[in-house]
């Protein structure tokens, strides 16, 4: 008992000066023994086998194999009816000038999604769609510039009320509360991980699904719904003009349902782009919410920007972000220019550099949007 009082002892102060506890012997010379260290070797001489870089040349056959093979990868599926209303209501304003009416949809058995759609007073109609996915945060209402949380406030000042951006600027905004986060976080578990998306992420791979595809599923069911049902008593939607914007794990989720789904016309993907091999292949993930097993036996990043082409995408990255810099940014848009330039159209991919770090700018990122939407 004496020991072990002495090694909790031993062990507390450890991690208070050095932040680790070793009571392992020194390896001997030359070992490998973590698993980060053969991974880290194995990435290198990861396949890539449907990469662009491995490809005849030929975008669009290229496009549909890779398409096929990362819908099966992540466990992408689209619902064999569309998705039905359980239920809508009118909610308080956003703003003085604007509207909310929030809906409630069930796209397969047990999967309800809420929705909530804003717009301004006298919206021009039909209008352009802009789909509002948050990142690791308090939940969807942040779109709309709610505060349910303590550092709610913080975040919205902090230009992640997408919707109110977007309803300013003429666009019906649709918010989808996403999987794990917000009135979707895992409720029922007892006891739960403290992550909020380690859960969701670990029982999808049992279905051979993952969290990522779960969540661009969704986009497309939502979109499925809104092609078969219109808006009913909300402002008339121009598909046509369907947009997504992300920023962080919701600028991963925006990403890959443009490049999943071909309904979606221009993308904004903030805070989430870089290198696999040099961003979430190199660090530490409680959450494994951006991760698609397998991926790097046949694709990186820059392959899933190809599979948006040619259609309009936005990347952007602080400079000093922590978690996807701009420098990787820019080298993963690099790889997705290519396929852009094979179907001549490479000026509808541009990355933009934002300063500071994990952050959405608005001021700097709606006017660079915009600009790529007058492109021809």
């Amino acid at each position: 008992r004496l020991t072990m009082y002495a090694l909790a002892a031993r062990r507390r102060l450890a991690l208070a000066l050095r932040g680790e506890f070793d009571p392992y012997p020194p390896a001997p010379p030359g070992a490998c023994l973590s698993p980060f260290a053969a991974h880290k070797a194995d990435y290198e001489e990861a396949p890539l086998a449907l990469s662009w870089q491995n490809s005849d040349g030929e975008p669009h056959a290229w496009q549909a194999q890779l398409r096929d093979k990362l819908a099966v990868l992540c466990g992408y599926r689209r619902p064999d009816s569309p998705p039905r209303v359980l239920y809508r209501e009118s909610a308080p304003r956003p703003a003085p000038d604007m509207r909310r009416k929030r809906i409630y949809l069930r796209a397969w058995h047990d999967v309800d999604m809420p929705l909530d759609l804003v717009w301004r007073d006298g919206l021009s109609k039909p209008a352009p769609l802009m789909i509002c996915l948050q990142g690791t945060n308090s939940g969807a209402h942040l779109s709309w510039g709610e505060v349910r949380m303590p550092r709610d406030s913080v975040k919205i000042a902090a230009d992640l009320d997408f919707a109110r951006q977007a309803a300013s600027r003429g666009y019906l905004a649709l918010c989808l509360e996403q999987r794990a986060f917000g009135e979707r976080r895992e409720r029922l578990l007892q006891p739960r991980s403290a992550n909020p998306c380690i859960d969701a992420t670990l029982h999808a791979l049992l279905l051979g699904r993952c969290l990522l595809g779960e969540r661009v599923s969704d986009v497309s069911a939502v979109l499925d719904w809104l092609a078969a049902s219109g808006t009913g008593d909300l402002p008339a939607v121009d598909l046509a003009r369907t947009h997504a914007l992300g920023h962080s794990a919701g600028g991963t989720v925006a990403l890959h349902a443009a490049a999943l789904d071909d309904r979606i016309s221009a993308t904004i993907a903030s805070g989430c782009v870089g290198p696999i091999r040099s961003t979430i292949a190199m660090r530490g993930d409680s959450a494994g919410q951006n991760t698609i097993p397998g991926q790097l036996l046949w694709c990186e990043l820059g392959d899933i920007i190809g599979l948006v082409a040619p259609r309009r995408l936005l990347v952007t990255s602080g400079e000093t972000d922590h978690i996807f810099p701009f420098e990787g940014a820019e080298r993963a848009a690099a790889e997705g220019r290519q396929i852009y330039e094979a179907m001549d159209n490479s000026s509808r991919l541009r990355a933009l550099a934002l300063a500071g770090g994990h952050r959405f700018d608005a001021e700097a990122v709606w006017p660079a949007f915009e600009e790529l939407l007058q492109d021809a």
